[in-house]
């Protein structure tokens, strides 16, 4: 149900940013918003991971699916997006620049229309936000068939923000804990690993 209500929040935004239902100062005011929701909601489950006692335990002494996840994600990631080139016009690096944003839309689509232009910049904003949508409605599935850990790769760097609600829903405290560690590693690559293909 929580799925359905997010998916239907984004395609409510959408028509009533086409249809300028909503006021341009609050359009401009946007990425603000986004930003305080999201340190709202960060604060929110680190006061429940705090509320816990063997959440904050696990978090201190982070076990392997800690290092184990981020690397799988980093190696799966840069390996699809040079499959990717290989049936698309993309060369291998643009290829594996894209993916390299893990998730990170915003960020990734800046740092790509910057040094290789704007086409490139919105398929590294599409790509990324197609991810983030498609971990939304498969993590509820995913943890069921192949486990909570297993789960987390989709979500790239949005497992620290975005979609750590969904993953502590239906992966377990533990598993968002380790979703959380993989979020901060991928979204602190992002800016290193894309100049690297670019």
């Amino acid at each position: 149900m929580m799925i359905f209500a997010m998916l239907l929040a984004v395609f409510l935004g959408t028509v009533m940013s086409f249809s300028h239902i909503l006021s341009a100062p609050l359009i401009e005011a946007c990425l603000q918003i986004t930003d305080i929701s999201l340190i709202i909601l960060l604060f929110l489950i680190g006061f429940d991971i705090g509320n816990n006692r063997e959440s904050l335990k696990t978090l201190l002494k982070a076990d392997r699916y800690a290092l184990i996840i981020p690397v799988g994600t980093i190696i799966g990631t840069i390996f699809g997006g040079y499959l990717v080139s290989i049936i698309t016009d993309l060369t291998a690096n643009e290829g594996m620049a894209i993916a390299s944003g893990f998730g990170w839309h915003s960020l990734s689509a800046v740092l790509l229309t910057e040094m290789k232009g704007s086409d490139i910049g919105a398929i590294a904003f599409l790509s990324n936000v197609f991810r983030e949508s498609i971990t939304i409605l498969s993590i509820p599935f995913l943890s069921k068939l192949v486990g909570p850990y297993a789960a987390i790769a989709p979500g790239g760097a949005t497992t620290m923000d975005v979609t750590l609600p969904i993953i502590e829903k239906y992966c377990g405290k533990r598993a968002a804990i380790i979703g959380f560690i993989n979020g901060v590693i991928l979204s602190t690559l992002v800016p290193i690993i894309i100049p690297l293909y670019a």
